[in-house]
């Protein structure tokens, strides 16, 4: 008798548990397939993307090979055109490059010359701030270089470069040679000679400056002192 009671209360406690767990599933069951199918579905979705992302990223980087390989065999409309495609791709890297290689073909004299759209492309670069820091930097002197072969000696665009090129530099900077180049160079056509040598001289002096760059701010040094004796004559 007291088996059979025993037996009878484990069925009761087992039929109560399953009619909880139905009560349960029936209030909660299709939230937990569903956020199951979510799950799995995101999975699954971000590995297509990366798939697809990793796909384009070998497509887009073999169009640029080409792209410079017709630039190297000087087919430069060619080169163009494959490059302003790549600067439409959705990869950022390299349709950052290949703005940076039209802006270069648009300063040369290759019958493509447009240096009012090298400008803008550079400014563009600028001031795109989800791209590399570096690309910003690179952007920002090579703009600078373009603008002040174009420029006449205007004070007031003179010192708008001059500030332009301050944060480029800085001992921290990617491009601070060729920066500091800029600047010794701004400065002369400000005729503030003093600063132009100081500058020439600090370049001079950095042994991490590449050697040709070193030599020519040597050579600019040396012809600053000149001008600088004559100034001094002037003002006495």
């Amino acid at each position: 008798m007291s088996n059979n009671f025993e037996q009878f209360i484990q069925e009761v406690e087992s039929d109560l548990r399953q009619e909880k767990f139905d009560q349960l599933w029936k209030r909660y069951g299709k939230q937990v397939i569903i956020g199951f199918a979510v799950v799995v579905g995101l999975s699954l979705a971000f590995n297509v993307w990366q798939h697809h992302e990793i796909k384009q990223r070998d497509i887009v980087s073999q169009q640029f090979v080409n792209a410079q390989t017709l630039l190297y065999n000087k087919k430069i409309g060619d080169s163009l055109s494959a490059m302003e495609g790549i600067s439409q791709s959705s990869h950022r890297t390299y349709a950052t490059l290949a703005k940076f290689n039209i802006a270069a073909i648009l300063r040369q004299e290759t019958g493509h010359k447009d240096l009012n759209r090298a400008e803008e492309i550079y400014k563009e670069l600028m001031n795109t701030k989800t791209s590399e820091h570096m690309f910003r930097e690179l952007a920002t002197v090579l703009y600078i270089g373009l603008r002040l072969d174009r420029i006449q000696d205007n004070h007031e665009e003179l010192e708008k470069l001059l500030k332009m090129i301050e944060s480029c530099s800085k001992k921290s900077a990617p491009y601070v040679h060729l920066a500091l180049e800029l600047k010794g160079m701004i400065e002369l056509r400000q005729k503030n000679y003093q600063k132009a040598a100081e500058t020439f001289v600090s370049i001079g002096q950095d042994e991490k400056a590449p050697k040709d760059l070193r030599l020519r701010a040597q050579v600019m040094t040396q012809s600053l002192a000149g001008k600088i004796a004559e100034q001094s004559q002037k003002a006495e």
